[in-house]
């Protein structure tokens, strides 16, 4: 039997999203969040190995090879220590480790040259010996860190471009965050995680029910010290994948959605849920619930004799494709970053009654990794 989960309110968990992002890290006002931080890992050790790349000009800057190394080495402990230290529902201990060898490359001490360079770790990787790229820039004018997909190899490359006024070994001491908490962040992109601040709903963003959503607290954009239910579950779901399977987001979303709508607990037929898709921050300003044209809905269902809607290809529904009915226009602007759905906005109408829930595509994709079931069902009662 499916399992069977009820949607009451405006709560819920939302799905983080898979393939790595190329969106800039700030997380200076997050604090940490209470807690023992213990790790809860039960199984054995996961090791990724990371190709290192850096400047001649940054590696001299900070004391040569010699001394860079044993400070990355240390770096990358710290960062070990953060992702398993912080409350999680790991089945491994996640290790993170440097390769032996740096990658030096030579900008001649000209920071413009950074992105130059940056292009080439993309390129072929030897994964007999690395898993992913770690790219540094430390003399950066344009700052931020990133993590993105695509490498030639498959490999993740995590681009850390930061200025000489932050000293990456030196900025903070655990458990407090700094450069090693922030290269954690980006290792969630690489394990298959999106920014889960991309979830962040205030109430004057919903036009449509005027309620605020908040996602749970994670490493991944909304807390710090603590994982998220769905990146541990998530993340023990690609541990053995050292490079990305390159169709993980089709194949953590369940096959198919069913919604029971029930009334005097007997099957309600005719009962219409119109669905606000929720889109990541853009130019227009930060995430929102769109509603196109006012208070137009991407998708409308209406229930059928025995109470039901169902809703085949559930990626298809978050991932519709730029162009789909009923979504944001990518140009002259890109009105729609990303091109997805990040959750949805129901809007349940029975005749002149209406009532707003979540679709969490968080709890769909965590149902199907930890039960392995393709179906995901939902009850609601009016």
């Amino acid at each position: 039997m499916n399992k069977i989960k009820n949607i009451a309110l405006l709560a819920g968990w939302l799905l983080l999203g898979l393939s790595c992002g190329n969106q800039e890290l700030d997380l200076s006002t997050i604090q940490p969040t209470p807690g023992t931080g213990s790790a809860t890992s039960t199984g054995d050790t996961i090791t990724y190995r990371a190709q290192v790349w850096v400047d001649r000009a940054d590696l001299e800057y900070y004391g040569g090879e010699r001394t860079f190394n044993i400070k990355l080495k240390e770096m990358f402990r710290k960062t070990t220590r953060f992702w398993n230290e912080s409350p999680n529902k790991f089945k491994y201990y996640f290790e993170f480790v440097p390769g032996e060898e740096l990658h030096i490359y030579d900008t001649g001490n000209d920071p413009s040259r950074y992105e130059e360079f940056r292009s080439q770790a993309y390129g072929p990787l030897n994964t007999e010996k690395y898993d992913f790229v770690v790219f540094f820039a430390l003399n950066a004018e344009e700052t931020g860190l990133s993590c993105g997909g695509g490498g030639a190899s498959g490999q993740s490359v995590v681009n850390a471009f930061l200025p000489r006024s932050v000293d990456i070994f030196a900025d903070a001491e655990y458990p407090n965050q700094g450069t090693y908490s922030n290269l954690g962040h980006e290792y969630g992109h690489m394990r298959g995680a999106q920014d889960l601040y991309q979830y962040l709903i205030s109430a004057e963003s919903n036009r449509v029910s005027g309620e605020a959503y908040n996602p749970p607290a994670c490493n991944m954009g909304t807390g710090y010290m603590v994982w998220s239910d769905y990146c541990s579950a998530l993340f023990n779901y690609t541990a053995h994948q050292k490079q990305l399977d390159r169709e993980l987001n089709k194949k953590i979303y369940p096959d198919k959605l069913i919604i029971n709508v029930t009334k005097d607990k007997e099957p309600k037929r005719g009962v219409v849920i119109n669905f606000f898709g929720t889109r990541a921050g853009g130019y227009f300003g930060g995430p929102d619930v769109y509603d196109a044209e006012g208070n137009s809905p991407y998708l409308v269902e209406k229930s059928n004799s025995q109470g039901q809607i169902v809703i085949n290809n559930t990626y298809n529904m978050f991932f519709p494709g730029e162009g789909a009915p009923n979504t944001p226009p990518k140009s002259p602007k890109d009105e729609w970053p990303f091109s997805r759905w990040y959750c949805f906005l129901m809007e349940i109408v029975d005749g002149e009654n209406k009532r707003y829930m979540w679709l969490s595509d968080l709890d769909m994709c965590t149902h199907l990794l930890e039960t392995g079931e393709r179906e995901y069902t939902i009850s609601i009662d009016l």
